[in-house]
């Protein structure tokens, strides 16, 4: 259970989204734009689910990853999501004409948070670190529940306040918070059931 074989085909796909939302937010291309971060989004949730599958139709007895591998591997995901949303917001507020004063703020602090992912992956990477135990992982499943709920909370505020047509330069902000939200919703679904499948399988 590992993204290494569809990782050249997953990193050339969201660079080619990534160039594509700079170039229409450029233009002022909302709709070519909006496409673009639909495009990140799914091509993220399309991986996690190809990854976590097969663990989910494993039949019983049968091998597999451990819940410390797959929560790894989803979890990469998850960085990858963040930095590539913190990289849009620097690519599009700081190097196009479209302006929003807290872009750069937004970015950073995205990337602050793909990287708290980076050093919480190199800790699960290593299965006698604290970060890998057992509880550990269950503390880290159910943050992940938390965390679906609170960014889903906060796009149906989104998407009810109508901000998402507003005319102001946080437009492209406001697609990448509805695209990177909901890709990272999913993400941490996958997290909670591949979680699930997996420790009732490793008990029984």
């Amino acid at each position: 259970m590992t993204l290494r074989p569809s990782l050249p085909w997953l990193l050339f796909t969201l660079a080619a989204a990534l160039v594509a939302m700079y170039l229409a937010a450029s233009a002022v291309l909302k709709v070519e734009a909006a496409i673009a971060a639909a495009v990140f989004a799914l091509v993220i949730i399309v991986s996690a689910i190809r990854t976590n599958a097969p663990a989910w139709r494993r039949p019983p007895g049968a091998t597999g990853p451990t819940p410390r591998e797959a929560l790894f591997s989803t979890t990469q995901l998850m960085m990858i999501s963040y930095l590539w949303c913190a990289i849009a917001f620097y690519a599009i507020y700081l190097g196009t004409h479209t302006r929003w004063q807290h872009g750069w703020e937004y970015g950073t602090a995205i990337l602050l948070i793909a990287g708290a992912h980076a050093y919480y992956l190199r800790r699960l990477g290593d299965p006698a670190d604290n970060m890998s135990s057992p509880p550990a992982i269950e503390r880290m499943v159910r943050f992940a529940a938390c965390q679906a709920f609170l960014i889903g909370a906060g796009l149906i505020w989104l998407i009810g306040s109508g901000k998402l047509a507003t005319l102001k330069g946080d437009w492209a902000a406001n697609q990448l918070f509805l695209a990177g939200g909901f890709a990272v919703i999913c993400l941490s679904a996958i997290i909670v059931k591949t979680n699930s499948v997996l420790t009732e399988r490793h008990a029984n």
